[in-house]
């Protein structure tokens, strides 16, 4: 779902409803624009403007929690890739290779969620980045622990590879997208509000004005839920500053 022309369509047609009613009002009978009806018509924006923002101010909020989500899932992968690095640093000199095998691991996985080119999508189901994971871990069940301490250190090690393997297929499983007929029905909402703009606004830039910043305000608002709906696309990014950070502590 490509946020830029939702959000365009939302504000030209938002903006046309109320430049159409700006027009057809003045074709309208003088009792239809009497302050009785006015009162009336404001009332029942208010009804719809209130909903309207509760609806949107939740979406904008569970998209936003599902975004902090993603990141804190990479931020602690970056973490257990770290401490798996020092658990097999800690295991001795057998363990070397499993080491090298996770820092092969950790670039790979910086490339998969993070490509160089932003243009391209994240490749979240990379067979191969998978099974240098499951060889690191064929690694650690393949040590032959002389004591207890070592013994700790492989069962712990053999966690955190789970934990790392884990967490990459929930990042697989993407966000939960907004369902597209409830958008529809708040955009529908929303041009009832601003076509009730258009039946008492005085046809002057100034009007005409306000009434296109509105509009641009809830694309704009659309636009954000869109956003933070594809954390590893679009403007809002989550980063990989973290991760880049476990690739460089593994490679000292």
């Amino acid at each position: 779902m490509n946020s830029v022309p939702i959000s365009a369509i939302i504000i030209t047609i938002l903006f046309g409803s109320a430049l159409i009613t700006m027009f057809v009002v003045r074709f309208l009978p003088g009792h239809h624009l009497s302050p009785e009806t006015k009162s009336v018509i404001s009332v029942s924006m208010a009804v719809i403007g209130t909903l309207s923002a509760l609806v949107v101010g939740l979406l904008i909020s569970t998209a936003n929690s599902s975004f902090i989500a993603k990141a804190q899932e990479i931020a602690d992968i970056s973490a257990d890739v770290i401490s798996l690095d020092r658990l097999m640093q800690r295991f001795g000199t057998e363990a070397q290779d499993g080491r090298v095998l996770l820092r092969h691991y950790t670039a790979a996985e910086l490339q998969d969620l993070f490509p160089e080119n932003s243009d391209q999508a994240p490749n979240m189901e990379n067979i191969a980045t998978v099974s240098i994971l499951e060889e690191l871990q064929n690694k650690i069940v393949a040590l032959m622990p002389a004591n207890d301490t070592q013994r700790w250190l492989q069962a712990q090690s053999l966690q955190l590879t789970t934990a790392i393997m884990a967490a990459r297929w929930q990042l697989a499983q993407g966000t939960v997208s907004t369902p597209r007929p409830l958008l529809l029905l708040v955009l529908f909402w929303f041009v009832i509000i601003f076509a009730s703009f258009g039946l008492f606004a005085p046809l002057n830039p100034t009007s005409i004005v306000a009434i296109l910043l509105c509009s641009v305000g809830v694309g704009s608002a659309i636009r954000i839920i869109t956003e933070l709906q594809e954390p590893f696309g679009g403007l809002m990014r989550v980063s990989n500053t973290s991760l880049t950070h476990a690739l460089e502590v593994i490679s000292r």
